[in-house]
């Protein structure tokens, strides 16, 4: 019977752990932009004081919410490998953990690029067109850019493989198309998304719902600031106390306007 309730406690423990490291909460507060604006919207990256650590990489992949410099609010952490239908802003029946694989991929690009190049703009648009696609498509139909190095109607092109802003439906040959079909991996970045709480409140937004006080962000790692290190700590502290168990037992972690 002791055995059975130390079994007991060390599951226990390690459960209170993991949950602790998935639900970690931090605050973020956006600071800066990367200085490359098409078609009247600034592109990522953009900078944010996330958890207490200034001048963080984040990611934009919500097209329809707003984000203010300057503004500051509560968000969930969640890495990529603890993406489920109802920990994010984008539920999305359950489909979401297929369509944050293509938008890892599409943020190590962006991360990748070299800064304000047009191949930044390309891949952040795509970005945005994983989870509203229509909304994208529509907007730049409804503002085209005619002229320079990136016509509208060539970056649709290129996000949807179809010509021009006529259909929002991701075809072979675009950038959508190949990252919903190639299969995330971290590569070499560690990425987690930053999903805002509602105001007041410890819940998520819904971005579906248009009720989040920001966009949700994609953070290169966790910063461990503020809470987010009180979270951490306490998930040590519970992996701790579980290999104390263990080891007492002898068994064999919108656009920016």
């Amino acid at each position: 019977m002791q055995k059975a309730v130390k079994i007991t406690c060390l599951v226990a423990s390690v459960a209170l752990c993991l949950v602790a490291m998935a639900s970690a909460q931090t605050s973020v507060t956006l600071t800066g932009v990367s200085g490359q604006v098409y078609d009247g919207i600034y592109v990522s990256p953009y900078y944010a004081t996330v958890g207490g650590v200034a001048n963080t990489p984040v990611i934009c992949d919500d097209f329809g919410d707003d984000s203010f410099l300057n503004s500051t609010w509560n968000a969930s952490v969640t890495s990529f490998s603890n993406i489920n239908s109802s920990n994010t802003a984008w539920g999305l029946a359950g489909a979401n953990t297929a369509l944050y694989g293509a938008v890892g991929y599409l943020t190590n690009l962006i991360l990748s690029a070299a800064p304000g190049s047009t191949t930044q703009v390309i891949d952040t648009f795509a970005l945005w067109a994983v989870f509203d696609p229509k909304g994208v498509e529509q907007y730049l139909a409804s503002h085209p850019v005619t002229s320079g190095p990136l016509t509208t109607a060539a970056l649709c092109s290129a996000i949807f493989g179809t010509s021009g802003c006529t259909s929002a439906t991701a075809v072979a040959g675009g950038l959508l198309y190949t990252a919903e079909n190639s299969g995330y991996t971290a590569g070499q970045f560690n990425l987690v998304v930053l999903t805002p709480d509602l105001t007041g409140t410890s819940k998520l937004c819904t971005a579906e719902s248009g009720n989040c006080v920001a966009q949700e962000f994609i953070s290169i790692s966790v910063p461990e600031g503020g809470t987010t290190a009180a979270y951490l700590l306490l998930a040590g502290s519970c992996c701790l106390g579980a290999i104390f168990l263990r080891s007492r037992q002898g068994l064999a972690v919108r656009t920016i306007t």
